[in-house]
């Protein structure tokens, strides 16, 4: 299995590693590496991908999906994010694919049938939507939202407006390990392993 991420400053590469370990613990070979270094889907038997939302979902877990269509038609996919905010809207699949929501990052919206602005662009839906653009009909099985880190020092200007104007986030680490393992634990089953 490649688990494969893009990262700004580490902490989607910790959530790889321990979606790699847990794999590792229910007895798969597991390769987990970033996307910088160029893995070919077409050498293993699933992908696993991720990245974080900063302005949309990383650009090189996109360029990935894009580049790979033709082999990941042929490989059960699944998809993760970090992410600062997530509106849960009760929603268990979006076109099919199975949603994994963190307890921690989800959050029900103030009034369900009139979302703010913000509150839409942080639907599971929105953020899973550049994903299944970029990967055609190479569709993932399942796609999981996990907390993140973000530590607005290392954002430029453009990026810490966005992050904290229209998604609302707050700056700190909220990334919850336990969820991330039960997601992995479920993985082998859902992508058929």
């Amino acid at each position: 299995v490649l688990v494969t991420f893009a990262t700004r400053h580490g902490s989607t590469a910790d959530v790889a590693e321990a979606i790699g370990d847990e794999l590792r613990a229910g007895g798969l070979a597991v390769d987990v590496r970033p996307l910088r270094h160029r893995p070919q889907a077409a050498d293993y038997d699933a992908v696993v991908i991720g990245g974080p939302m900063i302005a949309g979902w990383h650009r090189a877990a996109r360029r990935f999906l894009r580049r790979n269509r033709r082999p990941l038609s042929g490989v059960p996919t699944a998809c993760f994010f970090t992410a600062m905010s997530l509106t849960d809207t009760g929603s268990t699949e979006v076109e099919g694919i199975t949603l994994f929501l963190d307890p921690w990052l989800a959050k029900p919206p103030a009034s369900p049938a009139r979302l703010s602005r913000r509150e839409r662009y942080a639907t599971p839906a929105n953020y899973l939507r550049p994903a299944l653009d970029a990967a055609g009909e190479a569709r993932p099985v399942s796609a999981a939202f996990f907390g993140g880190a973000l530590d607005l020092t290392q954002l430029n200007v453009l990026e810490k407006l966005f992050v904290t104007l229209l998604v609302g986030a707050t700056p700190g680490d909220t990334r919850n390990f336990a969820a991330v393992r039960e997601w992995a634990a479920a993985l082998p089953a859902a992508l058929g392993l």
